[in-house]
């Protein structure tokens, strides 16, 4: 849990400003609430990794929070039962307790179940509770799930009945029934070559079925690939269409700094439908998650009626806005985003952190508070994590989607909170001044024109044509139209 201090440490720093989070994850689901002697509770299962495929992580952890849905406290001494089914098919039946209303369990993957009815491949591991009897963590030493769990790509659903809550020894007098849907991507490696004819390998998730004709054309230095059109028949209507693309960054062809254009049949998607993550080291990570009505509209009529095109293209050049802090450790701080972004909409904020030698930070714990010019916080982020304070940038960077009100001058306070799953005793702290103005301010501005009579003035003073009034009244306009400023 964090500490006392670390709560008032951070709230003298900058409001904090909490809500109840029930939000889609990228890998969790959130129940909807029930009624539990007056309080409206739900359950939250999230997994990690973030998008995560047995073929790339073999292991994984699933997060089950039972919580008040109206406080965003978690209810505590809970006992769970939760059962885990594959399509329709059981693979795992167990009973699990947790103090503080956060159960964690470690998930090892295995294949090659020779039982007709997977559950019974499934082992169970760890301490169990003295009192209520079932699975629980202590200390750091997790629970396990070994078996035909999350080996394979599809749709899980988690079905947990709360069958004790607020002491090891309640029960419940009806369990309380919730189910949260969790889907694992198909994921494949295709290798293509650059122009080296060096072989690079491209991932693929799939969230939306199989994946086909994948094709590199070095021409136009565009991949594209296929996916089924199960979202037409109505089969996943309530669904995203989910797709995760990692291209090293090494690939010429995928230009650094440049913008990444995606198009669906043709029709290229709107920036808020995907986002591309810089923050893994070697890759960029682009996430396609469009709403399904979007993508109906996206896809159109294609050739194919049974599948769906989707293309991937280097684009046009960011110029980047960057900011610089610096600490008393000597670690420093740089953030950089789109200098085209508009404001009221979310902006993709990337966070370095270095060391004094000026090499990436490793695992390095921070949080952030932006304010408008009267003070008032606009957005801030101190993490979610329950034992420590803060966002962790295993790497040394991390990306942030943040949406700035308004056009106008901001702070930024960027606070260094801890390293290594631990919080400084003493948190860093530097901010930095910025400003946002929205395109159509910035389109507005350019199209005005600066008179040509203030133009031939000012040629005409410099050939010593017109006298010295003529001239300070060109310059008096150009200030008076804020074409020029003037600092006193």
């Amino acid at each position: 849990m964090i500490p006392k201090w670390g709560l008032f440490a951070i709230s003298a720093l900058f409001l904090i400003s909490v809500s109840p989070a029930f939000a889609q994850h990228h890998s969790g689901a959130i129940a909807p609430p029930v009624d539990f002697d007056g309080l409206k509770v739900a359950i939250s299962t999230i997994l990690s990794p973030e998008d995560y495929s047995y073929e790339e992580d073999k292991t994984a952890n699933l997060s089950v929070r039972f919580f008040d849905s109206e406080t965003n406290v978690n209810i505590k001494s809970v006992t769970y039962r939760i059962q885990i089914f594959h399509e329709s098919t059981l693979v795992a039946n167990e009973y699990y307790f947790d103090e503080d209303g956060k159960l964690d369990v470690k998930i090892k993957p295995t294949t090659g179940c020779p039982e007709k009815e997977l559950w019974k491949c499934t082992q169970y591991n760890g301490e169990k509770h003295a009192i209520a009897g079932a699975y629980y963590a202590r200390g750091d030493s997790l629970p396990t799930i070994q078996g035909p769990v999350f080996d394979r790509s599809g749709q899980y659903n988690i079905k947990v009945s709360i069958v004790g809550a607020t002491n090891p020894r309640t029960m419940t007098t009806t369990d309380l029934l919730f189910e949260t849907f969790l889907s694992i991507p198909q994921n494949e490696i295709f290798l293509i070559k650059d122009a080296s004819a060096q072989e690079i390998p491209i991932s693929v998730k799939s969230y939306n079925g199989d994946i086909s004709n994948f094709s590199f054309d070095e021409s136009s230095e565009k991949i594209s690939y296929e996916i089924p059109n199960d979202h037409k028949s109505g089969h996943i209507h309530s669904s995203d269409v989910k797709q995760v693309i990692s291209i090293k960054k090494e690939f010429s062809s995928f230009k650094q700094g440049h913008h990444i254009d995606v198009l669906v049949n043709g029709i290229q998607l709107q920036d808020s439908s995907f986002d591309v993550d810089v923050s893994v080291p070697g890759k960029n990570i682009i996430r396609i998650n469009t709403a399904h009505d979007e993508f109906i509209m996206a896809s159109g009529d294609n050739d194919s009626p049974d599948a769906t095109k989707i293309e991937l293209v280097s684009g046009e050049r960011i110029e980047f806005n960057h900011l610089d802090f610096a600490y008393d450790n000597g670690y420093s701080a740089s953030v950089m985003w789109d200098s085209e972004s508009f404001t009221s909409k979310e902006i993709s904020f990337v966070f370095s952190f270095f060391d004094q030698s000026n090499s990436l930070v490793n695992d390095i714990l921070f949080a952030y508070s932006i304010t408008d010019e009267s003070g008032s916080e606009v957005w801030s982020n101190i993490g979610t994590n329950e034992s420590y304070l803060g966002i962790l940038a295993p790497h040394g960077i991390a990306q942030e989607s943040i949406t700035i009100p308004a056009d106008g001058n901001y702070k930024i306070k960027l606070i260094l909170t801890g390293q290594n799953s631990g919080n400084f005793e003493s948190f860093m702290i530097s901010d930095s001044s910025f400003s946002i103005l929205s395109q159509n301010q910035k389109l507005e501005k350019e199209d005005v024109a600066i008179p040509a009579w203030v133009k031939s003035n000012a040629g005409w003073w410099a050939d010593g044509q017109i006298d010295d009034g003529s001239f300070v009244e060109g310059m008096q306009f150009l200030i008076r139209e804020g074409f020029m400023s003037v600092s006193g």
